[in-house]
């Protein structure tokens, strides 16, 4: 039978797992869905068509499932998907999708601190890190295995590809390619993420070709559409290199080139 607190207020609309943990002072709304251990410390706020998998802890404040932040919203039934093995931190936020239908999805095995924030309509993946206020806006996505610092923000309708990290204190309005190390205002990548892909058991030979392409992409002074072409014709194109050339290609907003 699940715990909660008398002082929970918790609508019976809720659909809780038999072994949930509700604290003192928490609110869920009629349309939450919360899965097997999950918990909620205290002071907890989950509403509108709220999806929790299993293992998620909501720290003090954290808030989930509310309106959007978009004068586009006219209200209706949009969702917040939430996977599994996720930790909420105080003060998180993250709303429902504005259109009639959307979602915003949040993956599994995520860490998001205190004060962070995703907005409606975004998606990421699963092991992502988001330290203290670190925000993205709505229509963001963001791959696995992304490092987003503190005080960073991104841009909407922005993409961060797998493995990368976003330094701390930095914001940015085009896309960060996967395997990248980005600081300063849409200028500077300064390396790739070797010490992520090692830990992620990215082979030697892996590691070199995303280092061959770092050097030809953002340090051989070519354009966009002549770097590709060098890297197509010198590197050899393990899987990895073709997901970072299908990133630059397919970007809409364009990606994070100028290292001046």
């Amino acid at each position: 039978m699940s715990k909660i607190h008398p002082s929970a207020v918790v609508d019976p609309g809720a659909k809780i797992a038999d072994d949930v943990e509700i604290g003192p002072f928490c609110v869920v709304g009629p349309n939450v869905e919360i899965g097997a251990g999950c918990k909620l410390i205290a002071q907890c706020f989950v509403d509108g068509y709220t999806t929790l998998g299993k293992n998620n802890t909501l720290y003090p404040n954290a808030s989930l499932g509310d309106q959007p932040q978009d004068y586009g919203f006219k209200g209706g039934v949009s969702y917040l998907r939430i996977g599994d093995n996720n930790n909420f931190r105080e003060g998180f936020t993250a709303h429902v999708g504005t259109e009639e239908g959307s979602a915003t999805i949040i993956g599994n095995n995520g860490y998001f601190m205190a004060n962070a924030h995703v907005a409606h309509n975004c998606v990421v993946g699963n092991n992502v890190v988001m330290v203290n206020s670190a925000v993205v806006a709505g229509y963001v996505t963001v791959g696995d295995n992304v490092l987003l610092s503190g005080l960073t923000a991104v841009h909407q309708f922005g993409k961060i590809g797998r493995f990368a990290v976003l330094s701390g204190g930095t914001a940015i309005s085009k896309d960060l390619p996967p395997f990248m190390i980005c600081a300063e205002r849409n200028k500077s990548i300064r390396n790739i993420n070797i010490i992520g892909l090692r830990r992620n058991g990215f082979s030697k030979e892996t590691i070199k070709a995303i280092k061959q392409v770092f050097k030809i992409f953002y340090r051989s002074g070519l354009n966009t559409s002549d770097a590709i072409v060098k890297i197509r014709e010198d590197v050899e194109l393990f899987p990895e290199v073709e997901e970072f050339i299908e990133f630059v290609e397919t970007s809409k907003r364009g990606v994070i080139k100028d290292n001046s």
